[in-house]
């Protein structure tokens, strides 16, 4: 699923002299946050080779949303450019009881930096049902062996602070159904910590603090529109920026659990952010001249 980012409001006659969080490389412009996230160390993960449909797609769902608790951006959609794929292929059902998956993880250029076999134990039928249990037990077991192959110095992300940044804060999200207003908030905290920047627990602690509107209405035809807006205030809660998100969803399909689209929508939003504090830092370069 993608999204649009249609607005990206600055309101830098409010700006105070905010520290410098991070510069973007020089020469490297800002897309759209919701094609691509230039600075995330995240990973799109591909359908199981092998195994059926009913099996493949709901893992790489599940195994998306045990990375994503893990702190690991992790899509099976394209929402992270520059990202890590994980693939994995199966010689078909379980034999003996046993599945057992092979499993590489590829960096940008398609050169493998970690392979791995997981064996599981399995009922005759869960693959051809394909049983919830099962897979969330296969997710677990594979996202613990991404997260190791991850601690390594070639994952780290992109975006250098030239010098200790000041902390980030994401206040609150409201307006979600379901689940969507704790979702969305963890997401985004995940996200922005793998892009290197320091997000902190306590608002009163932040030079940037993050707060998150959702709205979501009817559009007909068995859709809604979800429109989401975040606003990034100063310490005085004087409003620095505003980014939204918008996009028509299937009716219904919020209701109870975002999953891993939240982790998709926040993923998105790393080059918007990066684009405030871009034109924040430039702003305090004018003033110090």
């Amino acid at each position: 699923m993608r999204f649009l980012v249609p607005v990206l409001l600055l309101v830098m006659a409010a700006c105070g002299p905010l520290p410098r969080p991070f510069k973007a490389a020089e020469g490297q412009g800002i897309e759209s946050p919701f094609d691509a996230s230039r600075d995330s160390a995240g990973i799109v993960i591909a359908p199981v080779v092998g195994a059926p449909p009913v099996f493949a797609g709901p893992l790489a769902d599940m195994l998306a949303e045990k990375l994503a608790g893990k702190g690991i951006p992790a899509t099976t959609g394209g929402a992270i450019r520059n990202a890590y794929l994980l693939e994995g292929v199966t010689a078909g059902p379980a034999v003996d009881g046993q599945l057992a998956i092979d499993w590489n993880l590829s960096d940008q250029a398609g050169s493998i930096v970690s392979g791995f076999s997981t064996r599981h134990a399995l009922p005759s039928d869960a693959m051809q049902t394909g049983a919830a249990d099962s897979i969330d037990a296969i997710a677990k077991v594979v996202a613990v062996a991404v997260s190791d192959s991850l601690l390594g110095p070639a994952v780290v992300a992109q975006a250098v602070p030239e010098r200790l940044p000041p902390g980030i804060a994401v206040v609150a999200v409201e307006g979600a159904p379901g689940d969507g207003n704790a979702a969305l908030k963890t997401a985004f905290e995940a996200v922005l910590r793998r892009a290197g920047l320091p997000v902190v627990d306590d608002p009163a602690q932040a030079a940037i603090r993050i707060f998150g509107k959702v709205d979501l209405t009817p559009a007909g035809n068995g859709t809604e529109d979800l429109l989401i807006a975040w606003t990034l205030r100063d310490p005085d809660g004087a409003e620095i920026g505003v980014l939204t998100q918008s996009n028509a969803v299937p009716q219904g399909k919020l209701d109870v659990e975002w999953g891993s689209l939240a982790y998709d929508i926040t993923i998105a939003m790393i080059d918007g952010v990066a684009r405030v504090l871009q034109v924040i830092d430039d702003a305090e370069d004018i003033r110090r001249r």
